[in-house]
């Protein structure tokens, strides 16, 4: 990604939103499409597990009953087919903003869903062939206990949206954000607001 003196970027960039649920991370995705579309700037908005033929299949929960390691798989097959879509996008001048990525995968599955906690470096290596290195990753921090008031009104919580375990989860993420650099942000702060801190580092870096 490079940028003109005026700041316009003139090439593609790829940016991840990770955070545990009730961070924000779909509310901040379609602000920053829409601001960063405002300046002219051409804009996709993608997230994980895809709406693509293997995400649909997680998604739709075809395969019941599976265990937590080959759930695992099917994620990282499914961002395999996804990573191929954001290099072609990036490489056609899109900023891609992706909600969760990589980091999600190694935070939910290692931190004890129904008991069984996936070996973290099984899934960093799992994922390593098939990931691209993001412009910037951000992770959205916020208390469990704030997020699960957040989510409280959705009709039908999912599996990982228990409290002991989004608390295992947001450690992991926290480790995560340590290890491979990410950049973290108070998600209790106003959306516009870190809107504006995610563009104004994105230029930074370009």
């Amino acid at each position: 990604m490079i940028t003109v003196p005026d700041g316009e970027f003139l090439k593609g960039a790829f940016l991840v939103i990770e955070g545990i649920d009730g961070a924000g991370k779909s509310t901040l995705c379609k602000i920053l499409e829409q601001r960063l579309g405002e300046e002219g700037l051409k804009v996709k908005v993608t997230q994980e597990p895809t709406y693509d033929e293997v995400g649909s299949f997680i998604r739709e929960e075809k395969v019941k009953n599976i265990s937590q390691k080959a759930e695992a798989l099917l994620f990282v097959a499914d961002r395999a087919v996804h990573t191929e879509r954001i290099l072609k996008w990036v490489e056609e001048g899109y900023i891609v903003i992706c909600d969760r990525y990589f980091a999600s995968t190694v935070a939910y599955q290692s931190s004890g869903l129904n008991g069984e906690a996936l070996d973290r470096e099984w899934l960093i290596a799992l994922n390593r062939p098939v990931i691209a290195v993001p412009d910037l990753t951000v992770l959205l921090d916020i208390d469990p206990k704030k997020g699960m008031e957040r989510i409280g009104g959705r009709d039908g919580l999912s599996k990982y949206e228990e409290l002991h375990y989004l608390e295992n989860t947001r450690r992991e993420y926290l480790r995560l954000a340590d290890e491979f650099d990410f950049m973290i942000i108070d998600a209790e702060e106003s959306q516009a607001e870190i809107a504006n801190i995610i563009i104004t580092k994105l230029r930074e870096i370009s």
